[in-house]
């Protein structure tokens, strides 16, 4: 790979990931570059409405132009558009919060969401990150992986406690994810976020291989193990039907 293209989008992702101004030598810092470098890719970004830079002074952060492009990319795929009528239905019928991920490397990441009318929402937006351990999608794609695709995933996992109901033991891990493939669907009960529980269930394309989940999420208050029997047939009806409109015959 050319090192200059290497070098511009280790930039880009840098700042991707930061939600406030990053200084030109914080960024030069971590990302290992001289400072000239960094001057030089944030110059040309800049130029090109790519990177806003704060008024009198050497802090930088992504422009708009990259939030337009990345909105057609996820209006361009496939799977978002399949099943964004479904995820509407979901929580129509639930009234809790539906969302649609895919695998990202070694993280999910989220292709849509579709709000409950509810007051209080789910903190999480299209185009975030999370792990795949402590959520219901992550929960769903692991477990419908070939077991070498799996293992090799989860190997290389870094298990970190996000909230006290995070599992970190990979023995206890592969009993959940066990579980998961028995029942056919995933919980994050507080795994990710104290206060929220989630389902989720698989999403597979024509050929057999899974390629995303959808999840619903919600408060326990209203998201109890009472309404469990009620609201899992709900979601794997509905992820089936995602894979039937991608192609996939069981």
């Amino acid at each position: 790979m050319n090192d200059s293209i290497a070098r511009l989008f280790s930039v880009i992702e840098y700042l991707a990931e930061s939600k406030d101004w990053v200084s030109l030598r914080t960024m030069s810092r971590d990302l290992g570059l001289s400072a000239a470098s960094t001057f030089r890719i944030l110059d040309s970004l800049k130029k090109l409405d790519y990177v806003r830079q704060e008024d009198n002074s050497s802090r930088y952060k992504l422009g708009m132009k990259i939030a337009g492009i990345s909105s057609k990319v996820l209006a361009n795929n496939d799977i978002n558009q399949v099943a964004r009528p479904f995820l509407q239905k979901l929580t129509s019928i639930t009234n809790e919060t539906a969302h649609l991920a895919v695998l990202d490397g070694r993280e999910i990441v989220y292709l849509d969401k579709v709000d409950t009318p509810q007051a209080m929402s789910m903190r999480s937006r299209i185009g975030q990150h999370a792990k795949l351990y402590s959520t219901a999608v992550g929960k769903a794609i692991l477990a419908n992986l070939p077991e070498a695709k799996y293992k090799q995933l989860v190997d290389n996992l870094e298990f970190v406690s996000i909230t006290p109901n995070t599992i970190v033991d990979r023995a206890q891990f592969d009993h959940e994810i066990d579980k998961v493939r028995e029942q056919g669907f995933s919980v994050d009960n507080e795994e990710n976020e104290i206060g929220i529980r989630c389902i989720g269930a698989p999403i597979f394309s024509f050929t057999g291989k899974v390629v995303g989940a959808i999840s619903i999420s919600g408060w326990i208050i209203t998201m109890t193990n009472e309404r469990l029997p009620e609201l899992v047939p709900v979601i794997k009806d509905l992820s089936t039907k995602i894979s039937s409109a991608l192609g996939h015959r069981v």
